[in-house]
């Protein structure tokens, strides 16, 4: 016993303690893919949507731009349609009585947002961004189409590398995808994360001029929807804009005809009309 003892607490002796994790806890091994795998991969779940028709759960978080009009809510449902390239329409609406808190829709190039609490009419060009008094003036549709339509990746006219990473127990690729600007300089135009246990997309970064970090994405809980593979929990962080958005999909229809008039706002009799500027951001990504 003495010897033992001594043998503790002499000086450069440690003793090793083994922490067990129960079976559930460890994430299942992770799959090997070549790079041509991985760009495969995205370009197909791109190209598997072409419209997309919604029934979602909005979850707005500290740091919003919807806390000035949702915080108070606890069950905020939201329907979004989207159609390639680049219309969507989302509304926002109220618990219980369904009143709609907002009625936003981009065409790419051109937003148009209403705030029927506030009997605003706003619009503006996708890439305008200034500070507001009231938060929910600074939010743009084009920041969920981000989110929603995976960008294709494209080896004839952008470069990328591919590298491994860990987070916790957690293994995955990530595929860095650049722009050649002018002359040999590369511009960090976004990252794919791809969860090394199932393959599946996991996360997507979005980067500005001079490397901005402008929106970060994570996907969870993919679901087969008309053989259609689609994550139902889409959490939104844009730092610049310092809101993050969280989107649970509750039922959704993909590929079927959206007619024009859907994505079609106008502004309501009495409604204040506010146009914001058009100077450009450089902040907003390149080729979505």
């Amino acid at each position: 016993m003495a010897l033992a003892g001594a043998f503790l607490l002499a000086p450069g002796c440690a003793v090793r303690r083994t922490t067990r994790l129960s079976t559930s806890q460890l994430p299942p091994p992770p799959k090997e893919a070549s790079a041509a795998e991985l760009i495969a991969k995205v370009n197909a779940q791109s190209e598997a949507v072409r419209t997309l028709v919604a029934t979602v759960e909005l979850e707005p978080t500290a740091g919003s731009v919807y806390s000035g009009v949702i915080k108070e809510y606890q069950d905020v449902r939201g329907f979004i349609l989207l159609e390639k390239p680049a219309m969507i329409r989302m509304i926002g609406q109220a618990p219980v009585v369904r009143t709609n808190i907002f009625d936003m829709v981009s065409d790419g190039q051109q937003f148009k947002l209403y705030i029927p609490t506030k009997q605003k009419f706003i619009v503006g060009k996708n890439d305008f961004r200034r500070p507001a008094k009231n938060s929910l003036e600074n939010l743009r549709p084009q920041h969920i189409l981000y989110a929603l339509l995976l960008p294709r990746i494209d080896p004839a006219e952008e470069k990328y590398y591919v590298e491994e990473a860990e987070e916790g127990v957690r293994r995955y690729y990530v595929v860095s995808v650049f722009e050649v600007g002018d002359g040999a300089e590369l511009q960090l135009n976004r990252k794919v994360w791809f969860d090394r246990a199932t393959l599946e997309v996991s996360r997507l970064q979005l980067y500005g001029l001079g490397g901005s970090h402008i929106e970060d994405v994570q996907y969870n809980g993919y679901q087969n929807f008309q053989g259609v593979s689609f994550p139902t929990r889409i959490e939104i962080v844009r730092p610049i804009e310092d809101y993050r958005l969280a989107i649970t999909i509750q039922k959704a229809t993909f590929n079927q005809p959206i007619s024009p008039e859907k994505f079609e706002l106008k502004k309501p009799e009495g409604a204040q009309l506010v146009e914001l500027g058009a100077q450009k951001q450089p902040e907003e990504p390149h080729g979505q």
